[in-house]
């Protein structure tokens, strides 16, 4: 009896072993396979990452192409257009042809300045980021009689940092222009320790309990910060206007 139970305390350490080591392995195989998922999902993070910036920045050579065409271009023949016209109207003021033509290349010369700015606007690269989002205000305020308050420190930024966060105001400013009613906007941008710091509101009728961040058609926002590393922090209150605060930590992409 006695070798029996020796015997049988033997196997039942020996199964216990091999259900430890069995186990063991189990563990090492599942933590092998999670590590391999985890480095694909941030392979594939990656890629998207490198992806979409690839794609806003042949977005952004295209748009800059095409505002350098009808800015240099058209925006030059309306002008001589319009200066030809001038000489015409002197020899025969009494012509209300000439002058139609004339408001009317007016009204064409202003819309392709418009576009052309849209598309991107000359200042952004000649004078840099916080001149070219002070011409955007100005231009925004002037067409809709919208208040805007614009504080910010002064920094540098590398074109493509410096387009990415104007298209993300250009997104923030039309969101409030199409859904919000606001009779005032506050922009402020301050460099801190972490980076550039971003603090936009409007004293529109804000967002209802449905609405949410994505319902502002803020993907282009999120992608673009995503880009700049950026941290997004949005605070909507119902009735209470839009609030959105983001940081840009220094450096580049």
């Amino acid at each position: 009896m006695e070798k029996l139970s020796a015997f049988t305390l033997t196997f039942y350490f020996l199964c216990l072993f091999i259900l430890g080591i069995t186990f063991i392995l189990i563990l090492a195989t599942l933590n092998s396979r999670k590590r391999t998922l985890l480095d694909i999902q941030k392979k594939e993070l990656a890629f998207e990452s490198t992806l979409n910036k690839v794609q806003l920045k042949s977005i952004e050579d295209e748009r800059r192409k095409l505002g350098s065409i009808l800015h240099d271009d058209l925006g030059q023949l309306l002008t001589l257009i319009h200066m030809q016209l001038s000489e015409l109207k002197k020899n025969d003021r009494d012509n209300s042809s000439l002058k139609m033509i004339e408001d009317l290349c007016n009204t064409a010369s202003e819309r392709c300045s418009s576009i052309s700015k849209m598309l991107f606007p000359a200042s952004l690269i000649r004078l840099g980021f916080i001149e070219g989002l002070h011409e955007l205000i100005s231009d925004i305020q002037h067409a809709t009689g919208i208040h805007i308050v614009f504080e910010h420190d002064n920094f540098d930024l590398s074109d493509d940092r410096s387009s990415n966060l104007f298209r993300i105001f250009q997104e923030l400013l039309n969101n409030t222009l199409k859904h919000a009613k606001a009779s005032k906007v506050v922009i402020r941008i301050n460099q801190t320790d972490r980076g550039i710091c971003v603090n936009y509101s409007d004293n529109g009728i804000g967002l209802n309990k449905k609405s949410n961040i994505d319902g502002l058609g803020a993907t282009t926002i999120k992608t673009r910060l995503h880009i700049l590393r950026g941290e997004i922090i949005a605070s909507n209150e119902e009735n209470q206007g839009f609030k959105m605060s983001f940081i840009m930590p220094h450096g580049e992409d």
